[in-house]
């Protein structure tokens, strides 16, 4: 076992890197464009909207050569173990970031206790009462 001790900003660029892995890995390609280096320079009019289209179609594509599918693809429940575990340990830490911002809970999927997708046991976190943020 091995132990990370992280800020709040650490672990929210952990959940979207796990996220990305595991969307990826499920062949939601489409993800790479909403990575917030390309979504802040898209929004800032840097780039061009023909060539995000262009980039669009070329991902859309991609996904075709590489699935055969147009649309979708497999979801975590069927996905390979990487992406399953990824998925997981993303689940914990929105999961104890969801309670550590609003300890009296909430209706929002986070607050739900994680669902095992993988083979690996879930991961565990715990808020240092001494942190600071």
């Amino acid at each position: 076992m091995y132990n990370l001790k992280i800020t709040k900003e650490q672990a929210e660029v952990i959940i979207k890197a796990l996220d990305l892995f595991s969307r990826i890995g499920i062949a939601q390609f489409e993800e790479i464009l909403k990575h917030p280096t390309w979504q802040k320079r898209i929004w800032s009019g840097e780039v061009d909207l023909d060539h995000i289209r262009e980039a669009e179609h070329s991902i859309d594509m991609a996904k075709f050569l590489i699935t055969g599918e147009r649309h979708g693809g497999p979801g975590i429940t069927v996905a390979d173990e990487p992406n399953r575990v990824a998925y997981d340990i993303l689940q914990v830490i929105q999961h104890r970031l969801a309670w550590d911002e609003k300890p009296e809970g909430g209706i929002q999927v986070n607050f739900r206790d994680p669902i095992k997708w993988s083979d690996q046991p879930l991961a565990k976190i715990e808020k240092e009462n001494n942190d600071e943020e």
